[in-house]
């Protein structure tokens, strides 16, 4: 396609569209720092110069997207979560694990979140994301407190904090890489990369019964 700048609101939002597509293709196929403005540009013949009428960083674009990949998320969370009876902690971690083990996109650009993506944005696209967050959190609040319905506010926040904490930590350990695997199978370190659902579910299941005998102490 040629380029033919956005004359209105709506050409620029799918002006942004096309954008998002090719650099989601760039993040199927490739490492996220082999990415560059130039190699999404060229997906869809814009110049730097054309991309930076809609975008200033490389990170802006993939902001946009986990924005996206985020609600995605939600939506079958709550699709899956909230039932009519509250889920029992073994069955509500291993459902959100597998969950968040069907959008690995998601995952992968989570993990990358406060390392690369919202240190090197705007701060003008940061502010939207922040402002975007404070909306989902609180969809997420309320289908944890459907399940959890002894835990207070603050209990669920300090959940949600340290459950996004770990899937940050865990979910590239969970997903090597080839040279990463190879290493550790020609080096003298005996280490298997463990199973995301199993660890991110386990590791939720200690936490939510950690917190509830906190509570009768």
């Amino acid at each position: 396609m040629s380029f033919v700048r956005a004359r209105n609101d709506e050409n620029k939002k799918v002006r942004l569209e096309q954008i998002k597509e090719a650099a989601l293709k760039l993040f199927d196929e490739m490492p996220y720092h082999e990415i560059t403005l130039s190699k999404v540009g060229k997906e869809i013949n814009f110049t730097r110069a054309n991309l930076y009428k809609y975008i200033s960083t490389k990170e802006d674009i993939y902001i946009l997207i986990i924005m996206d990949e985020i609600n995605r998320v939600i939506d079958d969370m709550e699709s899956s979560l909230v039932q009519a009876d509250p889920l029992d902690t073994y069955t509500l971690a291993h459902q959100w694990a597998n969950i968040l083990n069907n959008h690995p996109r998601y995952l992968k650009l989570f993990s990358l979140l406060f390392t690369m993506l919202e240190q090197n944005t705007t701060l003008e696209t940061l502010i939207e994301f922040k402002n975007y967050l404070a909306v989902v959190n609180g969809r997420i609040l309320k289908i944890l407190k459907h399940n959890l319905p002894e835990f207070d506010d603050q209990d669920l926040a300090k959940l949600m904090d340290m459950a996004f904490s770990y899937i940050i930590a865990r979910y590239p350990l969970c997903n090597p890489s080839p040279v990463q695997i190879e290493a550790t199978k020609l080096s003298a370190y005996n280490y298997e990369f463990p199973n995301f659902v199993e660890s991110f579910s386990e590791a939720l299941v200690y936490l939510i019964n950690g917190m509830k005998l906190e509570k009768i102490k």
